[in-house]
């Protein structure tokens, strides 16, 4: 069991001392072994004092009122063979080699409704999938087919506090209205055509691990869509508000990735390309399209690349040192999209273990390199037995140069502090 809660900084404007985190979380595992064969299953109870749980369909069912969530994390049953193995059901794989930051782990969508205090290890959804495993020696080959489409979670709920970061209320004086469900969106109709599938190459050697992947399936997030709602008749229309639409698009990918030991360093490397990706429009560029009559396009399709270089440390003494370079680039003209045409990012983690290793203080920092917009994560844990233990966890938002927003001062008024314990048993 897992229960936290959390305040806003005296930064926050109106969120000044609210409650930004309430959430109580029972999770639990069944496992059940033969000697070829696994049946597994985890799942968590949710209570959000809140009123921030948002449903996405398939992954959990929500009161209506937002306050209590039954999600299915995993569900699947593993046959052994030796040099094959079949995985069957709801599971959760993680691609890559880059911490808390995505690149080629697109298989599992996200849980995109929670960033206070989150754990991006945590936010990964199950897929409802059959896996066809190869093992030989120091290789596994693993395939994919997922029949249906799993979208990542919105924060959808008005009591969600990255509601309105999320979903702006306004645009140019005018009202937005965003879909209140997921059942509003655009979802790919469940039908053979619409699967997904991926495959994974594994290589694991004494110098070096190597990675290669390969996914054809669906953006796990909308693209947004702004419809002009007129009001009157003839010539004496008038725009009363916008609407949003949102649908998912199809996406292809090729990845690779490589861990190299080297004494007490682990160097990562990371990539991946997107042939002719789908990428969010402006508002500005739709409202052009509209107001020339052209077709309004909420995506338009560019070839991106993303790359991570990065490095783990082990220094001794109960330290250790994590930094990582992120360069993300899109080809093509990118005046009518929602993005920069090169956005580049580095990340640092330092963690000290102290007291045999019953309190550990950790300190992960990300920064944009384009705006120099921040976030900072200091952490406290600390284990009062084997089975209990309490953290203190703050989230910083830090704006750039020149006050502008960036990657992190968007969530500028979602910098906390919360207090989080944890009790297995």
């Amino acid at each position: 069991m897992t229960a936290q809660a959390g305040a806003g900084l005296p930064s926050t404007h109106e969120n000044k001392g609210h409650f930004l985190v309430g959430t109580t979380v029972f999770d639990s595992t069944i496992k059940s072994y033969t000697d070829d064969s696994t049946l597994f299953v985890n799942s968590q109870l949710v209570y959000d004092a809140l009123a921030g749980q948002s449903p996405n369909g398939t992954e959990s069912l929500v009161s209506n009122d937002g306050t209590f969530a039954f999600k299915l994390k995993e569900a699947y049953f593993d046959y052994n063979g030796g040099f094959y193995a079949i995985r069957a059901g709801r599971q959760i794989a993680a691609w890559g080699k880059a911490d808390s930051i995505q690149i080629a782990d697109i298989l599992c969508p996200q849980d995109s409704s929670s960033l206070i205090a989150a754990d991006y290890k945590e936010s990964r959804l199950g897929i409802d999938a059959l896996r066809l495993s190869f093992i030989q020696n120091s290789m596994q080959l693993d395939a994919y087919w997922i029949p249906f489409f799993t979208p990542s979670t919105l924060p959808l709920a008005k009591g969600n506090p990255l509601n309105p970061v999320f979903f702006p209320k306004s645009y140019d004086d005018y009202e937005i209205r965003y879909p209140k469900s997921w059942e509003e969106f655009e979802l790919p109709e469940k039908k053979l055509s619409n699967s997904e599938y991926a495959v994974r190459l594994s290589s694991y050697f004494s110098k070096f691990d190597l990675s290669f992947y390969g996914f054809y399936g669906w953006e796990d997030t909308p693209f947004f869509e702004y419809q002009p709602d007129f009001t009157g008749e003839s010539e004496d229309l008038d725009i009363s508000g916008i609407n949003i639409s949102g649908s998912y698009k199809r996406l292809l990918m090729f990845g690779a990735d490589a861990a190299i030991p080297f004494g007490a360093f682990v160097f990562r490397l990371e990539t991946a390309f997107f042939p002719g990706r789908y990428i969010q429009t402006t508002e500005e560029y739709q409202e052009e399209c509209m107001l020339s009559g052209s077709k309004v396009d909420s995506a338009l399709k560019r070839n991106q690349i993303v790359g991570l270089l990065g490095f783990d440390w082990d220094a001794g003494a109960g330290w250790s040192i994590m930094a990582q370079y992120v360069a993300d680039y899109a080809a093509g003209s990118v005046k009518e999209l929602d993005r920069k045409r090169y956005v580049h990012q580095a990340t640092l983690t330092l963690s000290k273990s102290l007291l045999n290793e019953l309190l550990s203080l950790s300190v992960h920092s990300e920064l944009d390199l384009c705006d120099y917009s921040s976030f900072i994560e200091p952490e406290a844990d600390y284990s009062l037995t084997d089975s209990i233990t309490v953290s203190l966890i703050g989230d910083f938002y830090l704006e750039g140069r020149d006050n502008k927003k960036g990657m992190y001062g968007i969530y500028r008024d979602l910098s906390c502090v919360t207090l989080k314990g944890k009790i297995s048993f």
